[in-house]
């Protein structure tokens, strides 16, 4: 029996060996880079107090996805039809105070647009809130500020020794290594065909 996956972008979501958050903050200027980040991650920079707006699609039919943001509530700036030819309207929220969500339903076959503003460093999931699809890879990873992260934050030494005693590294790239090198660490599974996708300004 096959497996059901799920994604935002080219990749199911899955851990790695460093998590994102050791990676941000033990690379030094490469954690600028989305290269020190494995692809599997999906994730987004985001510089400190920039405005971000990210444009969420959901092409499949006829699932809805629900998408829930940690770290941030989002202002809902648009939604509408993913196809131009659809009956559905194009709703774009111009007020001063756009609504605010940490969650947003997408229908099949919608788009989202959302706004934050990057004023949270830290590593932050970004998911489908539904559980099989979050847990078949429909996540990414918002690495937020992380030269501000790599000034302000430190990890408790007890979180430090755990992954020492269970073996897992907590230093460098995705992989454990400096640099791009990602060897070692498994490949990322690529969606192809018609796939949920993000995009961002």
């Amino acid at each position: 029996m096959g497996m059901s996956i799920h994604a935002y972008g080219h990749y199911a979501y899955a851990p790695v060996p460093v998590p994102p958050l050791y990676t941000a903050l033990t690379t030094g200027n490469m954690a600028l880079l989305p290269s020190v980040y494995a692809p599997q991650l999906n994730a987004i920079i985001l510089k400190h107090n920039h405005i971000v707006e990210l444009e969420l699609r959901n092409s499949f039919a006829p699932i809805m996805h629900t998408y829930h943001s940690h770290g941030h509530a989002f202002q809902v700036v648009e939604t509408g039809p993913v196809n131009s030819n659809s009956s559905i309207p194009v709703k774009r929220f111009t007020g001063l105070y756009p609504m605010r969500r940490d969650t947003i339903t997408l229908a099949a076959g919608q788009y989202v647009r959302v706004r934050i503003k990057a004023d949270n460093p830290g590593v932050w999931y970004q998911h489908c809130h539904q559980e099989q699809h979050n847990l078949s890879g429909m996540a990414f990873t918002f690495i937020e500020a992380p030269d501000v992260m790599q000034r302000t934050l430190r990890i408790p030494q007890e979180m430090l020794e755990f992954c020492r005693i269970l073996g897992h590294p907590t230093q460098g790239n995705s992989a454990g290594h400096f640099g791009s090198d990602m060897t070692g660490i498994d490949p990322p599974l690529a969606i192809t065909g018609t796939a949920n996708s993000i995009t961002g300004t």
